[in-house]
């Protein structure tokens, strides 16, 4: 009697986590700067681990054939309901380590806290909540090949050579890679200097969506799977302290629900300050520091349904030179102090949409022909 009540002890240590949590993700060490193999190792694993509520989601591969991976967390909606969803990644510039791991940290927050805290477990039960740690995966890779500033410090993705460029004195340089939030067409344009020249860190590209990683983007935001029940997107870059919102590519330019982007990523900002008096600046990058053509959010926001659109450009702030990486120690505080801003968007936008059904699926291939609720139409 005696072992086998040792064992029913020794199985309900295993059972219980997993039972009443989602206390099942793979070991990511969130004190150092991982690299891709741990990312893309992670991803699996927690959708394989969690499979009642995590789900893979492989919406492209990069230039050099890398899944662009993801997860989306939410229980499974009733039959014949849809759930409304929101959109986290780590942004898509591969200097940017610090957002990659804050993407991981929103993965670890949202499930292992489901079923032990009451707020995430509403969370998951209520939204989809896709993650896409890392949209450029080849230039993130290449970025940890070297200490070299220009290996280290590199932005774009990694599209063959382009010998149009130029620099002082010389033309017809040949340089590598695309900015993949230049990419998008919004904005776009030839004349635009230093976004038409493939030897700067902003080159746009040949012509708008060149890049598989912006297509598979695109091709993502407008699908049936989520293009009308999207309703909130943050993509998070580094660094600045920078609640960034649509418009970009042209000053003083701005949705007609702007406002309602401003109060709520004012009330984001201020409980994420409230926390370590980490201070954002609110507003729009072409207002607050030029204007910035082709932008992912900015064609989202102008494109889809989706309501809330944010860049958020994490610590440090803009004093703070070449501060793409800070040091590691600093990404679990980031994370949490992040998260709470985060928090307050969610529960905008439950509340927003809690008497709400999304559509359940495009009519055809017309994404115009979808009715939308006034409260979710693109303004």
């Amino acid at each position: 009697m005696r072992s086998t009540t040792g064992l029913l002890a020794v199985l309900l240590c295993f059972w219980i986590p997993t039972a009443l949590g989602g206390a099942r993700t793979p070991f990511f060490d969130l004190t150092v700067y991982n690299d891709w193999p741990q990312f893309e190792d992670y991803v699996k694993g927690v959708a394989h681990d969690n499979p009642s509520f995590v789900q893979l989601k492989t919406i492209g591969r990069s230039r050099e054939g890398r899944p662009l991976l993801g997860v989306r967390i939410g229980k499974p909606a009733p039959a014949g309901r849809r759930k409304i969803a929101v959109w986290l990644d780590g942004g898509n510039h591969a200097r940017e380590w610090p957002a990659f791991h804050v993407a991981v940290y929103f993965i670890e927050k949202l499930v292992n806290g489901y079923l032990v805290d009451d707020k995430i477990t509403k969370y998951v039960d209520t939204l989809d909540i896709y993650v896409f740690p890392v949209l450029n995966p080849d230039g993130f890779v290449y970025s940890r090949t070297s200490s070299r500033a220009t290996i280290r410090q590199w932005r774009k993705n990694r599209a063959p050579e382009n010998c149009t460029g130029t620099g002082p004195f010389q033309t017809d340089l040949c340089c590598e890679g695309v900015d993949l939030n230049r990419n998008y067409d919004i904005g776009f344009s030839h004349n635009n200097y230093p976004f038409n020249n493939p030897c700067s860190d902003e080159f746009q590209g040949p012509r708008p969506f060149s890049e598989p990683e912006s297509r598979a983007v695109r091709d993502f935001v407008m699908s049936s799977e989520i293009y009308g029940r999207l309703y909130a997107l943050v993509s998070m870059h580094t660094h600045g302290q920078l609640w960034i919102l649509p418009y970009n590519y042209h000053k003083r330019t701005y949705p007609q629900d702007f406002k309602d982007l401003e109060t709520l990523a004012n009330k984001a900002a201020d409980r994420v300050f409230a926390y370590r008096e980490t201070k954002y600046r609110v507003g729009t990058a072409a207002d607050m520091l030029g204007t910035a053509t082709g932008g992912a959010t900015d064609w989202i926001k102008k494109n889809t349904p989706t309501k809330y659109v944010y860049v958020l450009e994490l610590p440090p702030d803009m004093k703070t030179w070449f501060a793409f990486q800070v040091k590691p120690h600093w990404l679990i505080p980031i994370g949490k102090e992040t998260w709470l801003g985060i928090e307050v968007i969610f529960d905008q936008v439950i509340e927003e949409t809690k008497n709400f059904q999304p559509t359940i699926e495009p009519s055809g291939n017309n994404k115009t022909d979808i009715s939308r609720s006034p409260r979710f139409r693109q303004l």
